[in-house]
């Protein structure tokens, strides 16, 4: 079966940025869900069903530990050999990108739910812009999750528009519109929300 990989820096980004996307990718390809923190990963990876595998990393710019990490993944790569690579989050990116280049990965996205650099200054923002830069080289397509997003990255020069797609109107994974449905939330329960709100039976919510 072909294999797909999902990354993220940690697995909090696998359980509320991705969630059922994992286990219905499942469906079709033989998913991995890599992250750090192994003992949190393996919980979100039983969650939905998929195999994991641990690479610890952190959000802090830490070069040692960013080379035994990409070392860590470049193996675990050339071992596995999946179809397609798909990274999130910043330090993600980078390892997960670059590993997946030098593993001779087909096919490697990563998807730009924000820019944490657009905080920094000075030397860090110089580092940081770099770093931007090289993941979205070694990935074979990048995907901002807003056309906001977008705009920063052609101005910022990261990568060429070519390279570049927003899915429908902007998102990472979509929004389960069931989890708003006030059927789900008892009568009692929804009168009782008025009252601590303040919200009077006339009004619309």
């Amino acid at each position: 079966m072909r294999k797909l990989i999902r990354i993220t820096t940690v697995p909090l980004s696998l359980d509320k940025l991705l969630g059922k996307q994992l286990s219905f990718m499942n469906q079709f390809y033989e998913v991995t869900a890599i992250s750090a923190d192994e003992k949190e990963l393996q919980r979100v990876a039983k969650k939905y069903g998929v195999k994991n595998f641990h690479v610890q990393m952190t959000r802090q710019i830490s070069p040692i530990q960013d080379l035994l990490a990409l070392w860590k993944l470049y193996r675990f790569l050339r071992r596995e050999k999946p179809e397609l690579v798909h990274s999130h989050t910043p330090k993600a990116g980078i390892v997960g990108m670059m590993a997946a280049f030098f593993a001779g990965v087909p096919h490697r996205f990563h998807t730009v739910a924000g820019l944490p650099l657009m905080e920094a200054e000075g030397l860090k923002r110089k580092i940081l812009n770099a770093v931007e830069s090289l993941t979205y080289r070694f990935a074979t397509k990048v995907y901002p999750n807003s056309f906001g997003l977008q705009d920063i990255i052609l101005k910022e020069g990261f990568c060429s528009p070519e390279k570049l797609k927003v899915l429908g109107k902007g998102s990472s994974n979509g929004i389960d519109t069931s989890h708003f449905n006030r059927h789900q939330v008892s009568p009692e329960h929804q009168e009782q929300l008025r009252l601590d709100l303040g919200i009077q039976p006339e009004d619309f919510v």
